[in-house]
């Protein structure tokens, strides 16, 4: 044990090269004591693990992956999304890789992998390990525990810095500095900034309100009321639709939003919503929409708090005769969505299994074909009663992937060195021209609809630049500090309200998005229709990533953390007003509901006798198969042979959902899924033994094979006529993919390379398959040419990429392009 002492200055010292390695890389920067304190935490853990480790080789290459994950990955996620790693973030890994595809899923799982097994591969294989692994598991489990501890020994030893503060009269006074999430991190470091995130948290997610607690808030009276004639609502979140004109730098040559939105939005105003949330964690901004409650500081609500069936918008709007349905063409359990759905009070919940999908955006539907869809359903399941038709979109997701083919470039951005903003800009076009295609059908059908759409929350853009960097420049509010502009103008997303035929409604600007039940209550002549609607205070209160921004009489203070400074008579106030909504929220989704009971409202706290439906109407792999190849084959020759060697079926498909498994005989290939193209590789030695007719077959999980024709697998046929060596000719039928990304690549193969796939209608010889001026590594079968490319190079940048083939000594014949969008 006494050698593993070694640990601490190596924890130390990786520490050190790897706080210079994030201010060299991401610009940001640790202090001397947030380094040292890592660094003894750190070594602390590997001191206790000494004994079970390899040698101190692997020691050391711990300690520095650790190390850079701690404070190297900090540096990159704020510089992306301005806030350091969290607790949460385990819970929104799933999501994460249920949305990378390609190479940064590739990178992801690498990364995840070497996290996992660099500190199992550094342990020695033997029993006398098991102790030490076992001690400093418990060390760093005791670490959340022991917060309440450490937190005042660290607020002595590592206080946040004096700031300056300009007072209204002009005068400078000095104050002890915002304990906000960056300023914890720089001067504590990752380790104990984790520490308060898990103290944060479980006060978020496990403090529950006493009735004695609940009566000494002196909450507003509630009385359930009543809707005096009904009409349809339809609710739309539009994901990640932001108003660009508030980055100063960049100019767009249109507007990304559809000049029809531009038009509505500016008569009523341009009035913004404050989302809770920057570049991610959609479902804190449901909950406030639905629920109208603000979402906890560091956790996901739908995750971490939804526990009780609630009073949300949904489960009101039920209780008066309305008949509630969410769509979201995602997977379903994302975010937890069925249980949180489910408590919210909705009947139907429409995720990705109710959906065709036609009309793809890389692996998410289109929103131009979610909405035409969700009219059919419209049209499909009339009734007699008013509906609550909540829509969650998705073509503006972050990656922005785009079919180009389908959808070119509506907008350019200038100036160009942020080309992910461009990327986007097209995005939010097609977005908000999907919405209002939607909606200016909806209100044909319907002239009283009342249809309310936000964005829920801005971007994710590039790092390098960071296009937030001057936001909100021309607000002519007044602001205690330039971070605090920023973080407002950030926080904004744009609000469109159709009144009906009536045209877009004038509703003043910056509500909090958890304020919007109750605008909706409203509108439908109830104003206090959800029991937290009653509780609206004075000021405007917008808790933001650690920070309570609060909006008074046209000017905006930034009231930090709970215990940290400035006390002004505003920020006294703001958190007052903060705790009653956050003790409701406590005691509405995680406590006995005792607000209700003294409103005699406990009958809202009642499941529904019925749960809620998940629909289903399409499975989550179908097919159906248009032309296949090759047919036939002489034993032990292979067929369609790949460059590494294998054997390569294809299938072009009229339908396609999922990736079926597909079968030679009893022999699985291993199949790769593209634009409606399955190729699916054989090893060698899996069909070396094939002999005679051989039956194909694809198969989804859980349904019988479907045969698809027989391989024939004979004697070599008859030599065809002998032909000059270099004849060749050919006759495209289609080809693909069309689109890819920058960095990425396009239609990606197994082995990181990007495929091209053309099927013909005659062929002869052997065509080259060119992307601009690079040759592929081109295999030919029976009517198909499949080409691979991975010069990185070729792949760097968007733009168009020219697709042409041709025969030797002869002009190519150009295909067209394939469009490049911006990497993310």
């Amino acid at each position: 044990m006494a050698a593993s002492w070694k640990y601490l200055p190596i924890a130390l010292v990786a520490c050190g090269v790897t706080a210079a390695a994030a201010w060299i890389s991401f610009g940001f920067t640790y202090g001397a004591g947030a380094i040292i304190a890592t660094g003894l935490l750190l070594g602390c853990a590997l001191w206790l693990l000494g004994p079970a480790l390899r040698n101190h080789w692997w020691g050391s290459a711990l300690a520095a992956g650790l190390a850079s994950l701690l404070l190297v990955g900090n540096a990159a996620k704020v510089a992306m999304l301005h806030m350091p790693l969290s607790i949460a973030d385990v819970q929104a890994l799933p999501i994460l890789l249920a949305t990378l595809s390609g190479r940064p899923l590739l990178l992801a799982t690498v990364l995840i992998a070497i996290a996992v097994l660099l500190p199992l591969g550094s342990l020695r294989p033997r029993w006398r390990s098991l102790l030490a692994l076992a001690t400093a598991t418990v060390f760093v489990f005791l670490l959340p525990t022991a917060s309440g501890v450490l937190r005042p020994i660290s607020e002595s030893l590592l206080p946040v810095g004096i700031e300056e503060l300009k007072m209204p009269n002009g005068e400078i006074v000095q104050i002890p500095g915002r304990e906000d999430q960056l300023s914890l991190l720089r001067v504590r470091g990752p380790l104990l900034y984790l520490l308060e995130d898990w103290r944060i948290m479980r006060e978020d997610t496990r403090k529950v309100p006493t009735a004695a607690e609940i009566d000494a808030l002196a909450l507003q009276a509630w009385r359930p009321g009543s809707i005096g004639k009904p009409r349809n609502v339809h609710v739309v979140l539009l994901e990640s639709v932001w108003d660009i004109t508030l980055l100063d730098r960049y100019h767009s040559s249109r507007s990304p939003l559809d000049p029809r939105f531009l038009a509505l939005w500016e008569s009523a105003g341009r009035p913004y919503v404050l989302s809770p949330e920057m570049g991610g964690a959609t479902a804190n901004a449901e909950f406030e929409v639905l629920c109208g409650l603000p979402a906890p500081r560091n956790s996901v609500a739908f995750v971490n708090l939804m526990r009780n069936p609630s009073p949300c918008l949904p489960a009101v709007l039920a209780r008066s005769g309305y008949r509630t349905v969410a769509s979201h063409a995602h997977l379903a359990d994302n975010w937890n969505r069925v249980r949180a759905y489910d408590h919210a009070g909705f009947d139907l919940y429409r995720p990705i299994s109710a959906f065709e999908l036609d009309d793809l955006e890389g692996g998410l539907l289109a929103d131009s074909s979610f909405f035409r869809q969700n009219l059919q359903y419209l049209d499909e399941n009339q009734s007699d009663g008013p509906l609550f038709n909540y829509l969650v979109s998705l073509s503006s997701h972050w990656g922005f992937v785009r079919n180009t083919e389908r959808r070119p470039d509506l907008v350019t951005i200038s100036p160009t060195d942020v080309p992910v903003l461009h990327a986007y800009a097209n995005a939010v076009a097609y977005t908000t021209k999907a919405f209002m295609d939607w909606s200016e059908a909806v209100l044909a059908r319907d002239p009283e609809a009342l249809i309310i759409a936000f964005g829920d929350h801005s971007p994710s853009l590039d790092v390098d630049p960071d296009p937030y960097t001057a936001v909100n420049g021309g607000d002519k509010a007044v602001f205690d500090t330039p971070a605090t502009r920023r973080k407002v103008g950030i926080s904004r997303t744009p609000l469109l309200i159709l009144d009906g035929h009536r045209g877009a409604l004038r509703t003043g600007t910056d509500l909090p998005m958890y304020e919007l039940p109750g605008l909706i209550g409203q509108l439908l002549g109830n104003g206090a229709l959800l029991p937290q609607s009653a509780q609206r205070g004075p000021m405007t209160l917008r808790p933001f990533r650690g920070h309570l921004l609060t909006g008074n009489d046209g000017s905006w203070n930034d009231c930090a953390g709970r215990d940290s400074a400035p006390r002004t008579p505003t920020c006294n106030a703001a958190w007052k007003q903060f705790d009653q909504l956050r003790a409701l929220r406590q005691d509405t989704v995680l406590g006995d509901g005792h607000y209700l009971r003294t409103q005699h409202a406990e009958t809202f706290r009642v499941p529904r006798l019925h749960p809620m439906v998940v629909e289903a109407s399409h499975a989550d792999c179908e097919f159906e198969v248009d032309q296949w190849g090759p047919h036939q084959t002489a034993p032990g020759q292979g067929f369609n042979v790949q460059p590494d060697g294998s054997s390569a079926m294809w299938f072009t498909m009229k339908h396609l959902r999922g990736t079926p498994q597909v079968k030679i005989g009893n022999t699985v290939g291993k199949a790769n899924a593209g634009e409606r193209l399955i190729t699916a590789a054989f090893a060698t030695g899996a069909i070396a033994n094939l002999a005679g007719p051989v039956p194909v077959t694809l198969s989804c999980p859980g349904q019988p094979p479907v045969q698809v024709g027989t391989l024939d697998v004979s004697a070599a046929p008859e030599p065809a006529p002998s032909v000059a060596a270099d004849a060749c000719s050919f006759t495209v039928d289609q080809w693909g993919p069309r689109t890819g990304t920058a960095a990425q690549g396009f239609n990606l193969q197994p082995d990181g390379s990007s495929g091209i796939w053309i099927t013909m209608k005659q062929l002869q010889g052997h065509p080259q398959v060119r992307v601009g001026t690079t040759s592929g590594a081109t295999a030919y079968g029976d009517l198909l040419v499949t080409s691979a490319f991975s010069d990185p190079a070729l792949l760097a940048k968007p733009g168009s990429l020219p697709v042409s083939i041709g025969c030797p000594g002869h002009a190519a014949v150009e295909l067209g392009a394939i469009q490049l969008e911006a990497s993310h």
